[in-house]
């Protein structure tokens, strides 16, 4: 193994779906899954039941992800039960925590790092492993708590000392929930943070000052997924020189194609997210 372009820290998930059987997801899996179409040498270091990886690991390689998963006894399984509108959440299975011993060599040189816990498996401490990198953070799953049946809620972040030393954070509306206040007291402290919002699209926080992303049509089948494609697609864009204005953009055409399919299958490539771009400004975001 080599050191890859674009590395991603997070568990690979199981969704419960409404016929019981089971989907991956997690943030893992759709940025990794974005940053190989998107043109990257990707690679993800995650956790897993061995038993259970043969779908999600079949697919990640197909894209030439390179895949380093610490064994398991189970795989993180997450449902969503949805009752009038709203969505509540359950963990049913925690993976083991990612540790930095295990990340294999030359991954910790990556030029592109993104942090996307999904259940506190990655510990805010790996910030500083990687001095050299640009560092992203999905930050739900630092954002998240569960008691004994499950049932996921919002909590405050205990480690949001950490932001200063970021190169962009993301969450959404959801990861927020009640506390809309978080959102501000996290962009004071983070250079760029963007929030995503669904369908009404994102706003871009650049050293605390709030920009509206506009966000392009989208004939929306599974929005599962787009804030992560979003995330990886910004961190990219942004380390190819562009302005933080510019990679919004770009990440939100990737979001909106995103949406269009089934599971991971709709995670667009590159040529896919330019010819949109090309089409003309966007005006609504599935996220």
């Amino acid at each position: 193994m080599g050191t890859p372009d674009f590395l991603v820290l997070g568990h690979v998930t199981f969704d419960l779906q409404p016929d019981g059987t089971f989907r991956p997801g997690g943030t893992a899996l759709y940025a990794a899954l974005t940053a190989a179409r998107l043109g990257c040498r990707a690679a993800l270091y995650t956790s897993a039941s061995p038993a259970e990886a043969e779908e999600w690991l079949a697919i990640l390689r197909r894209d030439g992800v390179e895949v380093m998963c610490r064994p398991s006894p189970v795989t993180t399984t997450f449902q969503n039960r949805y009752r009038a509108g709203r969505r509540r959440q359950y963990l049913f299975r925690r993976a083991e925590a990612l540790l930095p011993a295990e990340l294999p060599a030359g991954w910790e040189e990556a030029p592109l790092v993104l942090l996307g816990p999904v259940a506190g498996e990655v510990s805010p401490a790996w910030v500083y492993r990687f001095p050299h990198s640009r560092v992203g953070v999905c930050l739900q799953g630092w954002l998240r708590g569960w008691g004994p049946s499950g049932r996921v809620h919002v909590v405050p972040w205990a480690g949001a000392d950490w932001l200063p030393s970021l190169s962009a954070a993301f969450l959404s509306e959801e990861d927020v929930g009640p506390r809309p206040g978080l959102v501000e007291e996290y962009a004071a402290r983070c250079p760029l943070l963007v929030l995503t919002r669904g369908k009404r699209g994102a706003v871009l926080f650049q050293a605390g000052r709030p920009e509206p992303v506009p966000a392009f049509p989208a004939t929306e089948v599974d929005p599962t997924g787009a804030g992560d494609v979003f995330a990886a697609a910004f961190l990219l864009r942004l380390a190819e020189g562009v302005e933080a204005r510019e990679a919004a953009r770009f990440a939100a055409a990737a979001a909106a194609l995103s949406v269009q399919g089934p599971g991971v299958e709709a995670v667009p490539d590159r040529p896919a997210v330019e010819r949109l771009l090309e089409e003309g400004s966007g005006v609504a975001l599935s996220a």
